[in-house]
């Protein structure tokens, strides 16, 4: 199946910082990517479904840290 994908800006109320986020739903999972330009990846937030439960992994990639990976519930 062809992922769905989708682009969006968040900027702060107060000032000009903004990041983007790129969305990408596949069957078996959901990529969400935050940057802070267009070629600037900061991390990325990664929801699958393992065993029965929903598996958030967090990769900081613009900060060099170690993947986190949180179980957020079971289904």
């Amino acid at each position: 199946k062809t992922p769905i994908c989708a682009n969006f800006i968040l900027q702060s109320a107060e000032s000009n910082d903004k990041v983007f986020i790129v969305t990408t739903i596949e069957e078996t999972k959901t990529i969400i990517e935050v940057q802070d330009g267009v070629e600037n990846l900061l991390g990325v937030l990664e929801l699958t479904i393992e065993q029965g439960e929903v598996i958030a992994k967090i990769l900081r990639i613009g900060y060099k840290e170690k993947p986190i990976k949180i179980k957020l519930c079971t289904l």
